[in-house]
């Protein structure tokens, strides 16, 4: 039996499956294989959740058709190529979910337009991203470049904003803020007034951790305060929203998008249950009168639907430079050099 291998590689969180026809058949969640996050050993790190996920694979499947990998490393060409060559390292040292038929590198903004689920996609969880794609297959892209580049509006930069106004309001340099009392919970410790500001920075700058993953981690706390109306909290969540809504018309516009656009809304903070950002960013779009749909909760739906759709549609990906084959004939992956693919 063969089956597709589909693998999301986020910020925070790497999910991979199997899958035939589309649908998932059997589901695995671990650390993030996000070189930034886990301090260069994302590799590592991909390479023991594959071998768990073959070794727990459903009986009778025995062979990879269509590996498809959407990883947030691939957000340029040399990361792209680079994330190449070690997945291709990775097969030929004999990781067996990587020899597969067709082998695909992409960067994880990519599967939800070109699976077509919608024309144009805005992810907002720990970072931000956005891509278009028009009915030709012209592709645009923006933000991506990592959370000390771009990312305005995610989780690390609402977290970000929010700790930095406790540190503000205790210096006497900001106003109030119900957000101390909640730096406090989410420190899980009693921060008195004068060591308040060092406490955050300890717990930021934590050695071992990631300060992108544990800044972010504060901005459901900084949404929570601006629905019980704190001002500095709302404030923070108007200029989140202004972000998205900055990259979601900027690439719509390079794509030459028309008509009524169906915008794909996915990530954590998008779609979080109380839906406090997603209104505030609708609400200020809410001229352009597009469709606006609630991607898959679980982002490796999208990958197993593109997988099975590269099955049949090879040249899909043909005007996407942020998707890279690593397979240049059948028979899986083996020495060779990478196909050329320009950003």
């Amino acid at each position: 039996m063969t089956c597709d291998l589909v693998v999301d590689g986020g910020g925070s969180t790497t999910r991979l499956g199997l899958a035939t026809e589309g649908r998932l058949l059997t589901r695995l969640e671990g650390p993030s294989c996000n070189e930034q996050t886990s301090a260069g050993r994302g590799m590592e790190v991909l390479a023991g959740l594959l071998e768990r996920l073959w070794r727990e694979r459903p009986v009778g499947v025995e062979r990879i058709s269509t590996a498809c990998l959407a990883l947030s490393n691939a957000g340029t060409r040399q990361a792209l190529q680079e994330t190449g060559a070690a997945l291709r390292a990775l097969a030929e040292r004999g990781l067996e979910p990587l020899r597969a038929e067709r082998l695909w590198l992409m960067n994880d903004i990519v599967p939800p337009v070109a699976a077509g689920a919608c024309d144009l996609v805005a992810i907002c969880g720990t970072g931000t991203g956005y891509a278009a794609m028009s009915p030709e297959g012209h592709w645009a892209r923006a933000s991506g470049m990592e959370y000390l580049l771009s990312d305005e509006g995610g989780g690390f930069d609402i977290g970000r904003r929010g700790l930095a106004a406790v540190v503000r309001m205790q210096d006497g340099r900001g106003p109030a803020t119900s957000l101390a009392e909640a730096a406090e919970a989410w420190a899980g410790e009693d921060l008195r007034e004068a060591t308040r500001a060092e406490s955050l920075c300890s717990r930021v700058h934590a050695t071992g951790s990631s300060p992108k993953v544990t800044v972010a981690s504060f901005a459901p706390a900084v949404l929570a305060a601006a629905a019980q109306g704190d001002t500095v909290a709302r404030t923070i969540l108007a200029e989140a929203a202004r972000e998205l809504a900055a990259g979601i018309t900027a690439v719509a516009s390079r794509c030459h998008l028309k008509g009524t656009v169906r915008v794909g809304l996915g990530g954590s903070l998008l779609l979080a249950r109380e839906g406090l950002l997603r209104r505030e960013l609708t609400a200020m779009l809410s001229p352009l009168e597009w469709q606006w749909l609630e991607l898959p909760g679980d982002p490796l739906d999208s990958v197993a639907r593109l997988a099975h759709r590269l099955t049949h549609e090879p040249g899909r990906l043909a005007k996407v430079p942020l998707a890279l084959p690593l397979t240049d004939a059948p028979g899986g992956a083996r020495p060779g050099g990478l196909l050329a693919h320009g950003v």
